[in-house]
């Protein structure tokens, strides 16, 4: 089996003492994604050798390893051997190509605007490819394409999502995947000849089960007497696209989907990884439908069946292979150890210059914001000399990105040096001052490790000992609570400097009081908004643009539904991707009662989750990100007005790449701009570097924060009172 670490690629033997360990690759590049060929001559692989990723391919019996492609792209795993092995299909920059194995010729085949193709793999005879791709609509099918003519035919021709075509051994059926069964992920089959009788008719199930049975017992007295037959030719394969959609069956059914899959060597089987009640495991059913059967427990990665198709490799744990017979799920891990020669200064070159081609590649923004990235580089790329750890080459590529003026990008990695963590210091929840040559206890977090009832202890109160030990103002009382054995640590409190009323108090304490200290933000913040309004004005704070903050803005909703208007914060939210729930619970609306007998008259609004009031946003220069589409989709869908100051500027949506180091780089993707009908493609105003402006600006001074005032919340009651008071929300009902 071929395996690859740190950028090379080994061979190891799958059975403990058959087999030797190969090398098939050895620099400073990186060297991944392998595949065999059909006859196990070749390995091919993607590398980044020359500071380009190219195809490559190794011929195992001589060691020699030939550069196949010439084409500057980005390139994962999206690729595949035709049958014969003398053609390599693959994916790059939205164009799908065929390269000769033998000269390295590659030809242009296809090219497909929206996110390229998503190859599965060559038909029996290596005449057609099968892939998946979107149209312009978003709309996802599975198409045959037939190599010498380039003519495609749609082979699902549904409105749903389809995908992962494979074509059945004998090429007269394709499986798929697709959404259509109620947005989950499940296995269909369809013919690709149109039908010219009734599968489910009785009597036709009947002739096709004794067929079958003639063929196994056929094939048996075949091996039994020995005779060794040249396998036939795989017949052509027919298509009939129309009525397609018709003839495809769902064989698999639940709320649980289907995640990768694979067919037996005969085509009668399908194999897939999903969920039971039991968790998560490898299944089996037989793809003229029937019962499913669970044939092993577990998780199953990178599922590789080997060609007879009676065994499987798959990835689980930290980088473990294991291998199954799918006869009787009997497994085993493969075991095996190398060493990795690493060149630091080489692979710091190819952590820069792989930093480098993910942003040319992967960046949102196809003109580099403008910037001439080859000169960059060449600008950057002698500093390479002078560092010294992989510290400094993170820095170096970020100096290097830093460049494009950019949000959510940059690389990082562990450090080159590990601390061990020597003590957890413990928080009893107080903040202490010095008072009258003591500590004196002025401030009690609400809802911290010291309120609660049980305990004889509040602001004013002084401490005069932890766990035994005395403290006096000015000593560093953190040495106790650095190093306190247990999670309990006993106070001993006064009410006096001198002593009055001294008593023990034992508190369980935490080591962040960094919730609690958000919580009682968040109450002293709906505290003053009630006050302020005479209880008329509901207040949210939204955290973060995740789902555990969004179920707690959904919660919150449900509570106030009945105020007279809302303050929805989201200062100091860093971001996430829940600004469409958001924005379709603020814009919901009421449009009738249903009203019980013996129900209150404010009782059964539909829609409950709703706030039938004016609507305030609150934001800042630290609403960054998803805290900034928000504001902006509320105002462009004039859900309300919007108070604070500009938002951060930083708003493209990001993911994340991994580096051979195990470090990653932070790779913007995609443009956020706003929704404007009267332009190109209703593509109106980039978020990125923009800001959202509030309709009423107001921002905390230093001295507002000294005192404890915050001006900005107070600017978003005012608003909020005033539009109430035009009555532009026909609001009637008890408010509060």
């Amino acid at each position: 089996v071929a395996v690859d670490s740190r950028g090379e690629i080994f061979l190891v033997p799958t059975k403990e003492g058959v087999g030797e360990k190969t090398q098939i690759t050895s620099s400073a590049w990186r060297d991944r994604y392998q595949k065999f060929s059909p006859g196990g001559k070749y390995l091919a692989y993607v590398s980044d050798e020359g500071a380009e990723e190219q195809l490559w391919v190794a011929e195992l019996s001589t060691g020699e390893r030939r550069k196949l492609t010439d084409h500057d792209s980005y390139k994962a795993g999206s690729y595949a051997w035709s049958p014969d092995s003398e053609h390599i299909a693959f994916v790059a920059a939205n164009i799908l190509f065929e390269v000769d194995v033998a000269s390295g010729r590659t030809t242009e085949l296809a090219y497909n605007e929206n996110r390229g193709f998503n190859l599965s793999e060559y038909s029996a005879d290596g005449r057609w490819l099968v892939y998946s791709r979107s149209d312009l609509d978003e709309n996802s099918e599975v198409y045959l394409f037939e190599v010498a003519s380039q003519r495609e035919v749609n082979v699902t021709q549904d409105p749903f999502r389809d995908y992962d075509g494979v074509l059945t051994p004998d090429g007269t059926h394709i499986v798929f995947r697709s959404a259509r069964d109620a947005g989950t992920a499940h296995l269909f089959v369809a013919s690709l000849s149109a039908l010219t009788e009734d599968p489910d008719d009785p009597l036709v199930k009947a002739r096709d089960e004794e067929a079958d049975e003639a063929d196994e017992e056929s094939e048996g007295e075949g091996r039994r007497g020995g005779r060794q037959e040249d396998e036939a030719p795989p017949p052509p394969i027919t298509v009939d696209p129309d009525g397609i959609r018709e003839r495809a069956k769902q064989l698999t059914s639940g709320e649980e989907g289907v995640g990768s899959y694979f067919l037996s060597a005969d085509g009668e089987t399908v194999y897939y990884t999903s969920r039971d009640d039991d968790g998560v495991g490898l299944f089996s059913i037989p793809i003229k439908g029937g019962d499913s059967r669970n044939v092993a427990s577990g998780s199953f990665s990178d599922i590789q069946p080997t060609k007879d198709r009676r065994t499987i490799f798959f990835g689980r744990g930290q980088g473990q292979v294991h291998h199954m017979s799918l006869s009787n799920a009997r497994t085993e891990q493969v075991n095996f150890s190398f060493s990795v020669k690493v060149d630091h200064r080489a692979e710091w070159e190819q952590i820069f210059e792989e930093a480098w081609r993910v942003m040319k590649f992967r960046f949102y923004d196809p003109n580099m914001h403008g910037k001439e990235w080859d000169a960059i580089k060449a600008h950057y790329k002698p500093l390479l000399a002078h560092i010294g750890s992989y510290e400094d080459a993170h820095d170096l590529a970020n100096q290097m990105i830093g460049e494009l003026n950019a949000s959510h990008v940059g690389v990082s990695g562990r450090s080159s040096v590990t601390m061990d963590r020597e003590y957890a210091t413990r928080l009893p929840g107080i903040e202490l001052e010095a008072a009258q040559g003591r500590y004196r206890v002025s401030h009690l977090y609400r809802d911290g490790p010291a309120d609660k009832e049980w305990l004889d202890l509040e602001v004013g109160d002084f401490v005069l000992a932890i766990d035994g030990q005395e403290i006096r103002a000015g000593e560093n009382y953190w040495k106790i609570l650095n190093h306190a054995l247990n999670d309990y640590v006993t106070l001993r409190v006064a009410d006096s400097p001198d002593g009055a009323n001294a008593r023990d108090q034992r508190v369980q304490t935490e080591t962040s009081l960094r919730n609690i200290q958000y919580q009682e933000w968040v109450e002293g913040n709906r505290e003053f908004v009630e006050s302020e309004s005479d209880g008329k004005i509901a207040y949210v704070h939204i955290r973060s643009m995740n789902r555990s903050s969004l179920a707690v803005f959904e919660n919150e909703i449900n509570r106030f539904w009945n105020a007279q208007g809302i303050i929805v914060d989201i200062r100091y939210n860093g971001g996430g991707n829940t600004d469409q729930q958001i924005l379709d619970i603020l814009e919901r609306r009421p449009y009738e009662y249903w009203n019980n007998r013996w129900a209150a008259p404010s009782s059964g609004r539909r829609p409950r989750q709703a706030i039938a009031g004016p609507k305030v946003m609150l934001i800042n220069a630290r609403s960054g990100s998803d805290s900034e589409v928000t504001p902006l989709g509320f105002r462009d869908l004039g859900l309300g007005s919007i108070v604070g100051n500009p938002t951060a500027a930083a708003v493209i949506a990001t993911g994340s790449y991994r580096l051979i180091h195990g470090g990653s780089i932070r790779t913007p993707g995609s443009l956020v701009v706003s929704y404007d009908p009267t332009k190109p493609h209703n593509h109106g105003i980039n978020l990125e570097n923009y800001g959202v402006a509030p309709d009423v600006f107001v921002w905390n001074s230093p001295e507002d924060e000294i005192q404890g005032f915050d001006r900005e919340l107070k600017a978003a009651v005012d608003e909020a009172l005033r539009m109430l008071a035009e009555g532009l929300y026909q609001y009637q009902g008890s408010g509060g």
